[in-house]
C-alpha cells in the first residue's frame, strides 16, 4: 500500500494503509488504549506552548548566532483573527501531532474573474481521514489533485475534486488543497504515524483491561473440583424408580440425568459467582460399609495461580506502556504514564523538557507554520514577518525569584 494505487469510485487514489482507512485504525486503537489520547494531549500541549506569534529572524553579533526577536503585526494580526487562524492551527496540530501530516484548503478571492489583483482570503482545515491523493498520471511524478469525501467509502455524488495547491502560483485556482508533512521514510506521497511499529503492543495494552474484567467475572467458573458419592446417585436412582412405579409410568436413564443436571445446577449456584463470595454449604458424610470409607460431598479449590497471571498481566501491560511512550517520541516522566510505580522528580521533568524542546519542537513547528507562511508571502509580498509556536524557557525554582515562584503565587 505504500506506493500501489487502488481505485475507489471510480478514481485511482493513493492508498492510506493496507485497507485505505490507516486514520480509522489509529483512531480505534488510541480510544482502545487507556493512554493514547492522553500521550496525545501532553505532545500537543508541549508542541503548542503559548500558541503562534510573530517573530523576525535576527543575528546576535556578539556570539554569532541566530535567534527569534519576536514582533507584534497587527495589520497580518488583524487579517488572521478575521477567520480565526489559532483554531485553524490547534486543528492542524492535532492531525500532525496524530499522522505526521494534515490537509489545508486554501482559498481565494474572486478577483481574479475581472482581472484584479488575487488574494487568498483564509485557510480551512481539513479532518485527515476525509481526504486522499489522486494517483498521478504518467505525466506527472506527484498527484496532481485530491478527493475529499466521507472515506474510506465515499459517496460517489459526494466526492469533491480540488486541485494541489502550488505555493509558486497560489492564486491560480479558486480553490485548493495543500498537505503538508514530516517525510516518512520510503513513503513516497503520504507520512505514517511515528508509533506504527508500536502497533501490536498498543492493541496488546487494549486488551489487557477487558481481559481481566472478564477474568474477574467469571473467576469462579472453574475454581471448584467437586466430587460426588455414587451412592448418592444410587439412592436417587431408587426413588426415581419407586416414583415411576406408583405412577405407572416406564422408567428411563434420561430421567435420572435429568436430575443430576438439576441437582448440580442448583448445587453450584450456592458456590459459583461473585455475589456468592464469603458464603458457605453444608454437607454430610457417611460410613459406607461395603466401600469401608466415609463417603460425601467434597469440594476442593483449585489452584489456578491467581496471583501469577495478575503479576503477568500487569508486565505485560507495564511493557506495552512502554513501547507506547518510545512510539510515540516522548519520554515517559513526561507522558501521563507512570513506569514501574515510579514518580518522576521535579528536576527529570525540567531536563526532559529542555531535551524535548531543543530536540523535538523545531520541524514539527516549522511544517506547522508553512501553511500560514504561504498565506503571508502570498498577500504581503516583501514582509519579512513570519509565524512560529512561542514557548516560554522552563526553569528551575531555585532559579526564580522567591516573589515569583509557584508556591507564592497560587
Amino acid at each position: 500500500w505504500k506506493t500501489r494505487k487502488i481505485r475507489v469510485s471510480g478514481v485511482n487514489i493513493v492508498p492510506m494503509g493496507a485497507n485505505n482507512d490507516l486514520p480509522g485504525d489509529v483512531q480505534r486503537l488510541l480510544d482502545n488504549f487507556y493512554g493514547g489520547e492522553g500521550i496525545m494531549g501532553k505532545i500537543q500541549g508541549l508542541q503548542w506552548g503559548e500558541g503562534p506569534r510573530f517573530f523576525e529572524e535576527a543575528i546576535d553579533s556578539e556570539n554569532n548566532r541566530f535567534y527569534r526577536k519576536w514582533i507584534l503585526d497587527d495589520v497580518i494580526q488583524a487579517d488572521l483573527e478575521s477567520w480565526d487562524y489559532r483554531d485553524y492551527m490547534l486543528r492542524r496540530l492535532v492531525d500532525l501531532v496524530h499522522m505526521q501530516g494534515f490537509w489545508v484548503k486554501f482559498i481565494r478571492n474572486r478577483g481574479p474573474r475581472i482581472g484584479e489583483d488575487g488574494r487568498i482570503i483564509r485557510l480551512e482545515h481539513i479532518p485527515y481521514r476525509k481526504c486522499r491523493f489522486e494517483y498521478p498520471d504518467d505525466r506527472h511524478d506527484l498527484p496532481q489533485n485530491v478527493y475529499v469525501g466521507d472515506w474510506p467509502f465515499p459517496d460517489p455524488d459526494r466526492l469533491a475534486k480540488y486541485p494541489v495547491f502550488n505555493p509558486a502560483d497560489p492564486f491560480r485556482h479558486p480553490v485548493s488543497v495543500g498537505y503538508f508533512n514530516i517525510y516518512s521514510f520510503c513513503r513516497d506521497f503520504v507520512s505514517t504515524p511515528r508509533f506504527l511499529g508500536a502497533f501490536p503492543w498498543l492493541e496488546l495494552a487494549g486488551t489487557i483491561a477487558p481481559l481481566l474484567a472478564a477474568y474477574n467475572a467469571n473467576a469462579s467458573a472453574l475454581s471448584l473440583h467437586i466430587e460426588s458419592p455414587q451412592a448418592y446417585w444410587d439412592a436417587a436412582e431408587d426413588r426415581i424408580r419407586e416414583i415411576c412405579k406408583r405412577k405407572g409410568v416406564p422408567y428411563s436413564a434420561r430421567m435420572l440425568e435429568e436430575f443430576k443436571d438439576e441437582a448440580m445446577e442448583k448445587f453450584a449456584s450456592g458456590v459459583t459467582g461473585r455475589e456468592n463470595v464469603g458464603k458457605y454449604m453444608h454437607t454430610t458424610r457417611f460410613w459406607d460399609a461395603d466401600a469401608n470409607d466415609f463417603q460425601g460431598w467434597t469440594i476442593t479449590p483449585i489452584d489456578k495461580k491467581i496471583r501469577d497471571y495478575i503479576e503477568s498481566q500487569i508486565k505485560i501491560a507495564n511493557k506495552a506502556d512502554a513501547a507506547a511512550t518510545s512510539g510515540f517520541g516522548l519520554d515517559p516522566v513526561l507522558s501521563n504514564l507512570i513506569m514501574d510505580n515510579k514518580l518522576s522528580s521535579g528536576s527529570e521533568k525540567l531536563y526532559s523538557i529542555k531535551v524535548y524542546n531543543a530536540s523535538e519542537t523545531a520541524i514539527p513547528d516549522m511544517i506547522l507554520c508553512k501553511p500560514l507562511m504561504h498565506y503571508i508571502r502570498a498577500n504581503y509580498p516583501g514582509s519579512r514577518t513570519q509565524v512560529g509556536l512561542y514557548r516560554s524557557v522552563v526553569e528551575s525554582e531555585q532559579s526564580v525569584s522567591p516573589a515569583n515562584r509557584m508556591k507564592e503565587n497560587i
